[in-house]
């Protein structure tokens, strides 16, 4: 047919709202990655702590399920602070196993395709690529972490009554606090290493040794400078540390040696500088265009 038969008309329909634009790169987002059996079911174990954490709660609070099960505390076990570290922490780990799981085919596969210059020449930039990205981490996350971590809140406190959670209204800001710092490092930080490292198994592999194998080369300079500040290579360490004030417990409590060896704010310092570190590594690679060499 000739070009001049053809007709042409402007779109008439709806725009979708300025603010709301990275959202549509979230809801395929979601999609992409419910499409894996293997990942959605690792999703569905990740709610297991929550569901035998409320078990737990329920258990405690009721007499007769407890004669029914043939339960017998010598003594009533506190859900306080120390509980509810515990159940973030696990899950935490859990969601960090997630985003090592998600996050490189998340964006990687953007630079292997070169489908990233068509996302940024389109009305889009480049802080709302990204937003659209983290929103994926970040909503997964937090359905495992600060959400089923204040439902158990709310229902310890329904249960126990007498003002608890009154008196203890610090501790909800506590988990929503801690959990927030944890998904910010951990969405931020993978997300830069999958746009510097586009191969997605060489992705997860380095995030995973970020976390597990660094601690290690920071403990060897401590033994041979003889300091203490090689811990701050250790971001569990740093994260961990952090925690335990906000959850108002001596740093004895967690169970791990050397956590009065580095001051607080060096830690804070250690977290900020980490996401700032990754905020300008995505800066440097989230561009509308890419020069190659040959």
């Amino acid at each position: 047919m000739a070009v001049y038969r053809r007709s042409y008309s402007a779109y008439k329909a709806a725009v979708t709202p300025r603010w709301s634009r990275f959202t549509v790169l979230a809801r395929y987002g979601f999609s992409t990655l419910f499409e894996s059996r293997p990942f959605t079911a690792y999703a569905v174990i990740c709610l297991v702590p929550f569901l035998g954490a409320l078990v737990f709660i329920y258990v405690v609070h009721n007499a007769s399920v407890q004669a029914l099960l043939n339960v017998r505390f010598g003594r009533p076990p506190l859900i306080d602070n120390s509980f509810f570290l515990a159940f973030l922490g696990i899950e935490a780990w859990m969601g960090f196993l997630l985003t090592a799981w998600a996050a490189p085919g998340m964006i990687s596969k953007d630079f292997a395709n070169h489908s990233i210059q068509l996302y940024l020449s389109r009305p889009l930039s480049r802080a709302e690529y990204l937003a659209g990205k983290i929103a994926v981490l970040a909503t997964l996350l937090s359905f495992i972490t600060w959400i089923p971590a204040l439902l158990l809140f709310e229902i310890q406190a329904e249960l126990q009554g007498g003002g608890w959670g009154w008196q203890n209204l610090w501790l909800a800001g506590a988990i929503l606090l801690a959990a927030t710092l944890w998904i910010a490092l951990i969405s931020l930080l993978s997300m830069a290493i999958a746009v510097w490292v586009r191969w997605r198994i060489a992705a997860t592999a380095l995030m995973i040794g970020v976390f597990f194998l660094l601690p290690g080369f920071g403990e060897v300079m401590n033994v041979i400078l003889r300091t203490h500040w090689g811990k701050l290579l250790n971001f569990p360490y740093v994260i961990s540390l952090i925690w335990a004030h906000l959850f108002r417990l001596p740093v004895q409590e967690l169970g791990m040696t050397g956590f009065n060896q580095v001051p607080l704010w060096s830690a804070w310092a250690c977290l900020l500088a980490l996401c700032a570190f990754s905020l300008w590594g995505l800066n440097l690679r989230l561009k509308a265009r890419e020069v190659e060499r040959g």
